[in-house]
């Protein structure tokens, strides 16, 4: 049979979903060793096991060959592995003056804590922009500003579902007016989070009552 034989005659493979590039060049594979003329309709191309090989079906798909793809791929890793590495350096260099800020916003007795969290914050997938929105939200809780003057901080950052959650975690825990905060942002709160802003409340108010004393010696 010639090309245009085969692709009038040959049977489409009803693929799932979401499958790789390779796996489905290695259904093909199979099913060309056994003689049979089918295609895979693979993001609007169609492979055929009696026309394409590997290469062809890159270049179908990927408009490179495999070998360029993975050069292309190799060099596009090494690039974003320097890129993560120089906003992890730029964030440690800003370690000091987050450190510094945040110590001005929460009880004295937090300080350790503190430290380890922006650590921990510098050396995660965010690289510290969490913390500058979280101490830009705890700074105007510090100085007076409504609830949900601070909010509109929060929701103006843009934030994923993900770093939403840290910002608030950071909050909570640090902030003075934290469990307020909290409790205004999120109004369904189950038992065991009513249970741990109870908790933060308490060491909040001990933590007052010692400063406080401390202020009087």
């Amino acid at each position: 049979m010639d090309a245009k034989e085969i692709m009038s005659t040959a049977r489409e493979i009803n693929y799932f979903w979401g499958v790789n590039l390779d796996e489905a060049i290695k259904t093909l594979e199979t099913e060309k060793k056994s003689g049979n003329n089918v295609y895979i309709d693979f993001n609007g191309h169609r492979l055929y096991s009696l026309l394409d090989d590997e290469n062809s079906c890159y270049m179908k798909v990927l408009k490179k060959s495999k070998v360029q793809w993975e050069k292309d791929r190799r060099e596009s890793l090494k690039r974003l592995e320097q890129e993560i590495k120089e906003r992890e350096r730029q964030a440690e260099i800003k370690i000091p003056k987050w450190v510094e800020r945040g110590e001005k916003l929460i009880y004295p007795q937090r300080r350790d804590s503190w430290k380890h969290c922006v650590d921990i914050r510098v050396h995660d997938l965010y690289h510290g922009m969490d913390l500058d929105n979280a101490l830009d939200i705890m700074e105007c809780l510090e100085n007076g500003g409504t609830v949900e003057e601070a909010n509109k901080i929060l929701e103006d950052a843009n934030h994923s579902g993900m770093s939403y959650g840290i910002v608030l975690s950071i909050i909570v825990s640090f902030s003075k007016r934290g469990p307020e905060f909290y409790r205004s942002v999120k109004q369904e709160l189950n038992s065991q989070q009513i249970a741990e802003l109870d908790k933060i409340e308490q060491e909040n108010q001990g933590f007052e009552r010692e400063v406080a004393s401390q202020e009087k010696e």
